[in-house]
């Protein structure tokens, strides 16, 4: 029957402590005159102390150094004590000499080593082996009557010592199993809390008092970049500063880089024994932003809704109006001129209601695992009738073989436009029928191990005014421009948990990327 370590931890102290009584027992003999008192038989006395010294020894070694100690063998080596400490007994003084207490502790380390009625067993054995020593010298005449009657008492000490051995080790075990329970209970709540944390999208970082970041949350990463052993960013210090010295003041957002979310930092004091730590909790100002802009977009697909048949009749008038002026000869060059420009200006009406109400039409994404390498591919082999046949499109990639979670029709009219975009602003910077060069770019940010997709033109790029309005509707810098493009890409993005940002770099052109949120495979 295998033991627990800990048992297996006394015994070893126990071969010790009989190592150690075993010399002090044949150093007695050595002396001019027995400290142990008067000896029955002398010689054979040092006999079984060597002999006992030299058990005690080897097992000591033996299963310190080799033996794995069982069950049976401690209690084969408790059996052999009782009969050679009574062998000395015998040749000693009897039971009632001052070594019977070794019996005592012999029958305790027993009864701590062996629980249940095997330990009662061996304090039955020594009893019944001190009363028949005691009856012996009796017989013989060496002890009188009284002898025998502590011999009995003796016995009592042994059941007595046994039985409080044994309840106090019950004790101690039922101790240690509902220790144990409780130490699996609160590392299996310690387990459960990280993943919580770990799960959720509230951005979580704890810092001490020097600022030294201490725990942070996959949230983090994925809204500032931000992991374990990393110092703050300048952003999040200044604002933890203007918070230390105001904490009713609500700091205001910010921007961790230029492919990261706005966010709003808030936050609180902990103490703790080892000083007072600092809890951040970053939140995606994205959510606040959407909602508000769902209520918005709701009031303005209900107006665009009610004046959509006021304006598309008029306007469908116009326009057949307009095509049937164009169909007259009596029309010269001027007058056919100023038709193409009333037909132009009213399909762009009628591409600005359709884009309006595209708004309010936005449906649920149907998401899946996506191979981002096989996807684009496949995506990109429709580039003549996405991008013209005058371009130069180019595919790179890198060697993480990104997936990520989307619904491919959506995230496609994202990539659509965008590549649709750098096509319109690389033929402004490049001469006539020289190659407009587009830079199609998958793979794995470096901190966050999110994927990504990047649109690269090497064109005139956006100007620093108009960076902050870039995602605004209905901005634009065109004249036939309804400027719903860049913000309804954002809106999809957004939808499939993504996030469509500009990125600037030192080359030359614009730079957006589309960056998936981490990619968690689905059971």
């Amino acid at each position: 029957m295998s033991l627990p370590a800990q048992s297996r931890s006394i015994f070893n102290y126990y071969n010790l402590y009989r190592a150690v009584v075993g010399l002090l027992l044949l150093s007695m003999t050595l002396t001019d005159t027995f400290l142990v008192g008067d000896l029955r038989h002398p010689a054979t006395f040092q006999l079984i102390s060597i002999l006992y010294l030299a058990f005690s020894v080897s097992s000591l070694i033996a299963y310190h150094f080799t033996l794995k100690a069982e069950k049976q063998q401690i209690l084969i080596s408790l059996f052999t004590d009782i009969v050679i400490l009574h062998a000395l007994f015998f040749c000693g003084e009897g039971i009632t000499g001052g070594l019977s207490n070794l019996l005592v502790i012999s029958i305790a380390a027993g009864n701590i080593l062996v629980r249940g009625n095997i330990g009662y067993f061996l304090a039955a054995i020594a009893s019944m082996l001190s009363l028949a020593l005691a009856s012996e010298r009796f017989v013989e005449g060496i002890d009188d009557f009284s002898a025998v009657a502590r011999a009995g008492m003796v016995g009592a000490v042994y059941f007595a010592s046994a039985f409080f051995i044994q309840y106090l080790s019950s004790r101690i075990l039922k101790s240690e199993i509902l220790a144990q329970k409780q130490k699996r209970a609160i590392k299996g709540l310690v387990e459960l809390n990280h993943q919580v944390i770990q799960s959720m999208r509230t951005g979580i970082i704890v810092c001490d008092e020097n600022l030294r970041v201490q725990i942070t949350n996959q949230a983090c990463s994925d809204l500032i970049g931000l992991q374990n052993q990393d110092p703050l960013p300048n952003a999040l210090v200044k604002r933890l500063h203007a918070w230390q010295n105001n904490p009713s003041l609500r700091t205001e957002p910010f921007q961790a880089a230029s492919d990261k979310p706005q966010v709003q930092a808030n936050f609180s004091r902990m103490r703790q024994s080892d000083g007072l730590q600092t809890l951040i909790f970053l939140e995606d100002t994205r959510k606040l932003a959407q909602q508000a802009q769902q209520l918005k977009l709701a009031s303005l697909g209900r107006l665009t809704a009610s004046i959509a048949h006021e304006i598309r009749n008029p306007l469908g008038a116009i326009s057949h109006a307009t095509q049937l002026l164009a169909e007259s000869e009596q029309l010269d060059h001027a007058d056919r001129k100023m038709t193409d420009i009333i037909q132009r200006h009213c399909l762009r009406m009628n591409s600005v209601i359709e884009d309006t109400l595209s708004l309010s039409r936005r449906t649920k994404p149907e998401t899946e695992e996506i191979e981002l390498d096989s996807w684009v591919t496949a995506l990109l082999a429709d580039a003549p009738q996405i991008i013209g046949q005058d371009n130069l499109l180019k595919f790179k990639k890198d060697q993480s073989n990104p997936k990520a979670r989307f619904d491919p029709n959506q995230i496609q009219q994202v990539v659509v436009n965008l590549i649709q975009n750098a096509r319109r602003h690389s033929i402004k910077s490049t001469d006539k029928g020289a190659p407009t060069l587009i830079e199609v770019l998958i793979g794995t940010l470096e901190k966050s191990d999110q994927a990504f997709i990047e649109i690269q033109d090497y064109g005139e790029g956006v100007a620093d005014a108009n960076l902050p309005h870039l995602f605004e509707p209905f901005f634009t810098t065109e004249n036939e421009g309804t400027g719903l493009g860049l913000y309804l890409s954002r809106e999809l993005c957004e939808s499939n948990q993504a996030q469509l940002n500009y990125v600037q770099k030192d080359t030359q052109g614009a730079c957006f990327r589309i960056v998936f949120a981490h990619y968690r495979k689905l059971v």
